[in-house]
């Protein structure tokens, strides 16, 4: 079989078919600012930079698709929420440190519509999306990626602020996502019209250790599933991420009807990387599943190698898997290991005719 483009390779595996080769998805985010030698401030506050460090990391390492992550706190900045930039590792929300923008439960009703394109964080997101499309485009996978509505909320609060505030407010929060979520729509409207090929819905607390399934479906099922069948209606692929513990697979597919999902742990339910294939191989794309911090960051290549292998014989078999890390890949951690698994994806190949 003659060697196919990343693009044509994630194709296959998307459509269920099997490949030259699984392919490679290590999600080099923060990490390709090291190929460029930047610090990570400038990776996250330059948009042209964080493209030219994404476009040289895939020229050298090889992996088949861009994941255009900055960080999960994007999008909030365009209601002010102020951002924290440490030199060498991941901006972070001053919420988690004293400082968040919704102080009270009375602060949800004051969050109003704002203009996602007049948002710098969200607006250099697409910068970069339209820059990666335009020079990678037609050879390698691109996938956009907008945090959901209720992760959204929770830079603005904190995730145990805001889940108390679920019982004492409900209408209030509920108020927030609503508007959170309309701007979350434009916002994936513009990566669309950039030209990524498909949108990555981060749905995170649709886990067991963070919110019941009852929960997620009042407080951000209902709200996120516009982003989803914007996607549908405009024939843009949804792949979903949670790189939660004992996530919920029938919850997300039953609200968002995904392409995919990208994962880091067992979904609830599932024991074994054998009952995942065969409950869960035909229904959705796989994409996953190394361990980030035990074998991407605290690994050597030989581990990242018997890891990647072992998942590969695993759920390969008849296409509808993808090897990734299971989040985005440790933004320190040694770029040997994400080469590793480009590696691995050509060493141990099921769909080599013999």
């Amino acid at each position: 079989m003659p060697e196919k483009t990343s693009l044509e390779r994630v194709v296959d595996a998307l459509s269920f078919r099997e490949s030259d080769r699984v392919p490679a998805g290590p999600l080099v985010c923060g990490a390709s600012r090291r190929v460029l030698g930047i610090t990570y401030a400038q990776w996250a506050k330059k948009p042209e930079l964080t493209a030219k460090s994404l476009i040289q990391a895939q020229k050298l390492l090889g992996f088949d698709g861009f994941l255009l992550l900055t960080d999960l706190s994007v999008e909030c900045e365009a209601w002010g929420q102020k951002v924290d930039y440490p030199m060498e590792s991941t901006p972070i929300t001053m919420a988690f440190k004293g400082d968040p923008l919704i102080k009270t439960v009375e602060d949800y009703e004051k969050l109003e519509w704002v203009d996602a394109k007049k948002a710098t964080r969200m607006k250099n997101s697409v910068q970069v999306a339209s820059t990666v499309a335009k020079e990678k485009g037609k050879e390698v996978a691109i996938m956009g990626f907008v945090y959901g509505p209720a992760g959204v909320l929770s830079m603005m609060r904190t995730l145990e602020k805001m889940s108390l505030d679920l019982k004492r407010n409900p209408s209030a929060v509920k108020k927030a996502l609503k508007v959170v979520n309309d701007v979350l729509l434009d916002y994936t409207v513009q990566q669309i019209e950039a030209g990524v090929h498909a949108i990555v819905l981060d749905v995170l607390f649709a886990s067991r250790f963070i919110w019941s399934r009852p929960v997620y479906d009042e407080f951000e099922g209902q709200f996120c599933v516009k982003l989803s069948d914007e996607c549908h209606k405009r024939n843009v692929p949804v792949i979903l991420h949670n790189c939660g513990n004992a996530t919920y697979f029938d919850t997300m597919t039953k609200w968002y009807n995904p392409l995919g999902i990208s994962f880091h742990y067992l979904p609830d339910g599932i024991s074994s990387l054998e009952e995942l294939k065969e409950k869960w191989g035909k229904k959705v794309v796989l994409l996953g599943m190394m361990d980030n911090p035990n074998v991407l960051y605290m690994g050597d290549e030989d581990l990242v190698l018997r890891e990647s292998k072992k998942q590969i014989d695993a759920l390969a078999a008849g296409g509808g898997f993808l090897l990734c890390s299971g989040c985005e890949f440790p933004p320190n951690a040694s770029l040997l290991n994400a080469k590793a698994m480009v590696d691995a994806c050509k060493m141990y190949n099921p769909y080599k005719k013999t």
